[in-house]
């Protein structure tokens, strides 16, 4: 190559390319598809909370009943013997169902919000 066409070469090199054209929606659909990877994470994120909670429940199930099946079992066969063992089974049904149901409500009312202010990741 001769020392003569280097700045030549250099000049085509250094010249401005012709722009790319974008399509007229491709801010759209780029947001479009971040949306949608975002989405799917959330999605993935959520299966796998659930897929904890679940496994963890089970756990703990199972440890109580190891731990303690022998007393609750005994503890059943003589409610169903003694008839002034069952007196406790509605009041705690009531109690029960009032902490449900309150459950419910707060969490209706103050949870979701309070989540999806303070616990965006």
């Amino acid at each position: 190559m001769n020392t003569t066409d280097k700045p030549q070469a250099l000049r085509q090199a250094l010249a401005p390319m012709e722009p790319k054209h974008l399509s007229s929606n491709f801010a759209y659909t780029t947001l479009r598809r971040i949306r949608r990877e975002q989405r799917e994470r959330e999605r993935r994120q959520h299966v796998v909370a659930i897929v904890i909670v679940i496994a963890v429940s089970l756990f703990g199930i199972g440890l109580l009943v190891y731990a303690f099946g022998r007393i609750l079992w005994q503890s059943l066969v003589k409610m169903f013997y003694q008839p002034e063992a069952l007196s406790l089974v509605l009041p705690t049904l009531f109690c029960l169902t009032f902490f449900a149901l309150l459950n419910h409500w707060l969490s209706r009312h103050y949870g979701s919000g309070y989540a999806r202010k303070h616990c965006q990741s």
